[in-house]
This record gives structure tokens, sequence and C-alpha cells, in this order.
């Protein structure tokens, strides 16, 4: 992740402007992630109301049209370019999201 990409992840989820982030310095951690294995992976989008990664499941047919936070306690549509990977599996220990470099 690049800084300027984590600096605005950052803005969009506090809703602090941009600016105000950069002044904070906020850099991303050093090293790599631990390798994952493929059976450690999930699929998730991100609320847009409260920014928690949400699990999505998966289905021989491809995941569902809705996604259901449970914070919120709402449901709604999102597109396939929303999804991301996170490890290790939900309810486990807490998941993280993996990036692609």
């Amino acid at each position: 992740m690049t800084p300027s990409r984590l600096e605005r992840s950052v803005a969009r989820r506090t809703g602090d402007p941009l600016a105000v982030i950069r002044r904070l310095g906020f850099q991303p951690r050093p090293g790599r992630p631990e390798d994952l294995e493929a059976e450690d992976l999930h699929l998730a989008v991100a609320c847009p109301f409260c920014g928690a990664d949400v699990p999505v499941p998966s289905a021989p047919c491809g995941p569902p049209a809705l996604a259901g936070c449970g914070r919120c306690d709402v449901e709604f549509e999102y597109a396939p370019a929303e999804l991301f990977a996170v490890g290790p599996g939900f309810g486990a220990r807490p998941h993280r999201r993996v990036y692609a470099e």
C-alpha cells in the first residue's frame, strides 16, 4: 500500500480532512504480511455506513447480491469490485485485510 493510498483510506475511515491525516504522518507497517494459505482467505466488503469489514459467504454460484452488517443491522448492495480478501477466518481471531503487492 502506498503512503498516499494509506492516507486517503485513513481519512475516509475517520472523516478527517486529508491534510490533517498527512500532518499526523501515517505510514505503512514495515515488512511483508505473514504468508497465508488459500483456505485462510475469505471474501469481505466494507460496510458503507460504519466501515467495518463484513464477511461475504461463498456459494457455488458466486457471492450473494447483498451483504449484511451486524454492527449496523442492515443489508446493502455492493459491486464486485468492492470485494477484498481477508484472513484468517472470521470468528477465529481478529481478521485483517490482505493486499496484493
